[in-house]
């Protein structure tokens, strides 16, 4: 996320970005929190954790897409 400097304040455009923004890291937010408050992870282990956490909602992700048929 944008952030203003002293005397910069942010544009419009990097506030709509943002917005945006905010919405999608929120969420990957909880998962890493509830990962880290229901396990006790240290640094590193959280960063572990969270990788495999991650190629294992790609991998769901393809998964779900590739049974939608594709229309030419």
């Amino acid at each position: 996320m944008r952030q203003a400097a002293r005397d910069q304040p942010l544009r419009q455009s990097e506030k709509r970005f943002n917005r945006l923004v905010s919405k999608r890291r929120f969420r990957v937010k909880q998962c890493f929190d509830a990962i880290k408050r229901l396990l006790s992870l240290h640094r590193a282990q959280l960063a572990i954790e969270t990788i495999g956490q991650n190629l294992i909602k790609t991998e769901n992700r393809i998964t779900l897409n590739s049974k939608i048929p594709v229309v030419a």
